[in-house]
């Protein structure tokens, strides 16, 4: 339901932002920033040298929340729905696991940025908040790759 209000709202124009409420958590879960709701940090400082199991088909992303601007917090998403080099071809929507819990099958970007704590002031526009791709470097630590290259 959410998503179909965001793709209503069509253009980015000039008009101005306005503020975005998230719906609160559920009952007992985890609220800080940098961790999913299950509890399980996220930060790419933290788990950099963790094995993270990632599913065919999908790529480790880092997401910028504005809580913690020092920080990438590590997503795993479908890489069907992320852009190729030139800021094209990626579908409609959004696939994506937490790496934290595990929890798998977000299938709206809003679902997702409230299960990981993006917590964000304004309405989340598909998943242009995930900023860089996530690499391992020749020690095997993951690290901020290239931008991703979202356009229009």
């Amino acid at each position: 339901e959410e998503e179909e209000e965001e793709e209503e709202e069509g253009s980015e124009s000039s008009s101005p932002p306005f503020s975005y409420q998230m719906k609160p958590p559920p009952e007992g879960c985890c609220t800080t920033d940098g961790f999913c709701q299950a509890g399980k940090d996220l930060r790419l400082v933290s788990i950099s040298n963790e094995h993270i199991e990632v599913p065919s088909g999908f790529l480790l992303v880092g997401a910028k929340s504005p809580n913690l601007p020092d920080h990438l917090l590590v997503c795993a998403v479908d890489k069907r729905f992320l852009p190729d080099d030139n800021g094209r071809n990626a579908l409609l929507g959004f696939s994506g696991n937490c790496v934290g819990c595990g929890k798998k099958g977000f299938c709206y970007f809003t679902e997702f940025s409230n299960h990981i704590n993006l917590k964000l002031t304004t309405q989340p526009k598909k998943q242009k908040h995930l900023k860089y791709y996530l690499v391992r470097n020749a020690q095997g630590a993951l690290t901020k790759g290239s931008v991703i290259c979202w356009k229009g």
